[in-house]
C-alpha cells in the first residue's frame, strides 16, 4: 500500500508539472503573440506618422520659403516709409497696388495618424522619449495655428478697410472718365497712413507666421528622425 501510494504521489505530482509546464508554452506562446501584434502595430504607427509629417515639411518648407520671399519684397518699402522717402500721394499709390491682397499665412498639418494614436491610447507602444516629442510637435502646431488664426483676423481688418477705401484697378491719375467716378470720393489724405499701416501688419503676420512655423518644422524634422531610427 504504501508502496502503490508514493507511485500515486509521485503520478500526481508527475501530472501537475505537465500541467504547469504546458500553462507556462502557452503563457510564452500567447506572450510572444502578443508582442508581435504589438509591434506590427507600432511599426504602422511609424510608418503613417513618417508619410504625415514628410508631408507637412514638404508644404512648411514650400510656404516658409514664398513668405521670406515676401518679406525680403516688403523690406525696401518699409524702409524707405520709416526714413521718410515716399513723400507723394502717387507713392504711396504704388505700395497699395504691390500690396498682397491675400497672404498664405495657415498651415494644415496631417494629424489623423496623430489623433488616432491619441484615441486608441497606443501612443504607449512608443517609448517615453518619442512619446514626449511627438506631444511637444503636437502642442508646437496647435500654438502656432492659434498665432496664426489672430494674426489673420486682424490682417483681414485692414485688407478689408484698403478694399472698401480705395480703387483696386486703376490708378488715381488717369485722367478717363471711368477712373474718375472710381476715385471722386475717396479721401486721400488717409492713404499714406492707410497704406502704411497695412504694409506693416502684413510684414508682422508674416514675420510670426515664419517665426512659429520654424518651430513646428524644427520639431517635425526632430521627430521624423526618431521615428526614421525605429524604421530601421
Amino acid at each position: 500500500m504504501e508502496n502503490k501510494t508514493g507511485k500515486y504521489f509521485k503520478y500526481a505530482i508527475g501530472e501537475i508539472v505537465l500541467v504547469v509546464i504546458g500553462i507556462l508554452i502557452a503563457l510564452g506562446i500567447n506572450n510572444w503573440n502578443e508582442n508581435r501584434k504589438k509591434e506590427t502595430l507600432k511599426n504602422e504607427y511609424t510608418t503613417a506618422l513618417i508619410n504625415d509629417y514628410k508631408k507637412d515639411t514638404i508644404q512648411l518648407n514650400t510656404r516658409l520659403k514664398t513668405n521670406r520671399d515676401r518679406v525680403e519684397f516688403l523690406t525696401p518699402a518699409l524702409d524707405s516709409i520709416d526714413n521718410g522717402f515716399y513723400t507723394t500721394i502717387e507713392d504711396y499709390i504704388k505700395i497699395l497696388y504691390g500690396a498682397r491682397m491675400g497672404i498664405r499665412v495657415s498651415n494644415t498639418y496631417n494629424t489623423n495618424s496623430f489623433n488616432l494614436l491619441i484615441s486608441s491610447g497606443n501612443i504607449d507602444l512608443f517609448d517615453k522619449k518619442i512619446r514626449t516629442e511627438l506631444m511637444e510637435l503636437n502642442r508646437l502646431q496647435k500654438a502656432e495655428q492659434t498665432v496664426q488664426d489672430g494674426n489673420k483676423d486682424y490682417m483681414f481688418v485692414f485688407m478689408q478697410n484698403a478694399r472698401l477705401k480705395y480703387p483696386t484697378i486703376r490708378n488715381q491719375f488717369n485722367d478717363d472718365i471711368a477712373n474718375q467716378l472710381l476715385w471722386n470720393n475717396v479721401k486721400i489724405d488717409d492713404l499714406p497712413r492707410d497704406v502704411s499701416a497695412l504694409i506693416f501688419q502684413e510684414d508682422y503676420t508674416l514675420r510670426r507666421y515664419i517665426e512659429t512655423t520654424d518651430s513646428v518644422l524644427h520639431q517635425t524634422e526632430l521627430v521624423l528622425k526618431m521615428l526614421n531610427k525605429i524604421d530601421d
